[in-house]
């Protein structure tokens, strides 16, 4: 299958462009690769066209300068006001950030606290279980002793 390239050097896109003569099918097609255009450019071919437009209108030059401070007030405000939205909408999501922040410290910190209860109510059970088992080791080795002196005496009488 031919192929035409375009020689580099050529008005074109920037890049190479491809076309191929045919398809599968015998039909020629062009096939044309562009790379992506940005919302910047559109923008300020939008401005510099306002811009020309206002400059070429048949009027006179205090007109058209008026018209032209009035366009850059109204434009002001309006950044102005996109302004104190975006500030709003930053200090809500940042309160609810904070709320939120604040309200898993709270969470953790109860946590930790009731966790402390329990091993505190734990070791003071621990304790007393403790001192339970040593008092009824204690009396069953003082009856032991007290039973040994006993068939002591009874061995030696």
């Amino acid at each position: 299958m031919a192929s035409w390239t375009r020689p580099h050097g050529t008005r074109g896109l920037g890049k190479e462009s491809k076309m191929r003569d045919y398809d599968d099918d015998g039909v020629p097609y062009v096939v044309i690769e562009r790379s992506g255009i940005g919302l910047i450019p559109f923008i300020w071919g939008a401005l510099l066209g306002a811009a020309a437009a206002l400059l070429l209108a048949p009027k006179s030059g205090a007109e058209t300068q008026e018209e032209l401070k009035e366009r850059a007030r109204r434009l002001r405000e309006r950044a102005e006001e996109k302004a104190d939205e975006l500030q709003d909408t930053l200090q809500d999501a940042l309160s609810r950030g904070r709320r939120e922040v604040e309200d898993r410290y709270d969470t953790a910190k109860k946590t930790v606290a009731e966790g402390r209860e329990r091993a505190q109510q734990a070791l003071d059970a621990g304790r007393k279980a403790a001192r339970a088992a040593r008092s009824e080791i204690e009396e069953e080795i003082s009856t032991r002793r007290s039973r040994g002196k006993e068939e002591e005496e009874a061995a030696e009488g």
